[in-house]
């Protein structure tokens, strides 16, 4: 599986700086810093500084500013990453190569977390950028510590990785990236609370955003970041579950679907 995941690494990374220019990372960085800027503006001009008392309540800070910039950061990793993730294969689909990748004996979890390193490598340019400008317009992590951070981290990455393989057995059963995949984001913007509070939210949509790891997910790397508290049991194992049913459905449909998929047309 390593040797998979190396190789497949090398040749994603290969193929960027070849086929792909820096305007595309370029314009990622935009978008970070576009939501950092964003959400100073709103705080500052918009409503002046004038903060529910609830939010305080719900979030455990009263700082809007370092709350919605963690959200913005963390909506430009997880877009990045799951569709990274999802469109790994029918881009092997697109470019003639998928065929190759179908034969061959490589283990394709580990051609995945390939995938996903090469380009976690990426984005961390991306974040650089965002958190470089959230720093001046306020960002402030004073109780911050590394190890509940850590575990944040590593689960909102595996709650990534989960639903982006899950939705990449969407695209390759539809044979579309776009209305998919723009679809599920516009759907974790709302639900899974990147940019306000979901106590906002009606209960129905709360229960539904639950249905997503990266809820839990989210909700324990920032509250990591704000507070220093590691992630509570009940969300890290109900991530953990979650995750874990994602990848355990994802795996055997999407093989099910790529021994078909020749046969359609």
């Amino acid at each position: 599986m390593w040797h998979t995941a190396m190789a497949t690494l090398l040749r994603n990374q290969r193929s960027n700086l070849r086929a792909y220019p820096w305007t595309f990372t370029l314009g990622h960085i935009i978008d970070g810093v576009y939501l950092v800027l964003v959400s100073y503006f709103s705080y500052v001009y918009l409503i002046k500084g004038d903060i529910d008392s609830r939010f305080a309540v719900y979030t455990g800070t009263t700082d809007y500013v370092t709350f919605a910039i963690i959200g913005g950061a963390l909506s430009l990793l997880s877009v990045s990453m799951m569709m990274n993730v999802s469109r790994a294969l029918i881009t092997e689909w697109r470019e003639g190569t998928l065929e190759t990748v179908l034969l061959s004996p490589s283990s394709r979890f580990g051609y995945f977390a390939g995938t996903v390193v090469q380009q976690l490598y990426r984005c961390m340019l991306e974040l650089a950028a965002a958190l470089i400008v959230g720093v001046i317009a306020g960002l402030r992590l004073p109780h911050a510590e590394f190890l509940p951070v850590l575990t944040g981290i590593l689960l909102y990455l595996l709650s990534c990785f989960s639903m982006g393989l899950l939705l990449g057995c969407v695209m390759l059963y539809t044979r579309d990236t776009y209305f998919v995949q723009n679809t599920l984001f516009a759907l974790t913007s709302l639900l899974c609370g990147f940019q306000f509070p979901r106590e906002y939210l009606p209960a129905i949509l709360r229960t539904a955003g639950e249905v997503f790891p990266l809820t839990g997910a989210l909700q324990g790397l920032r509250q990591s970041l704000l507070t220093g508290q590691m992630p509570s049991g009940g969300s890290l194992l109900r991530v953990l579950l979650l995750s874990a049913l994602y990848i355990l459905i994802a795996l055997p449909a999407e093989r099910r679907i790529e021994r078909r998929m020749f046969d359609r047309y």
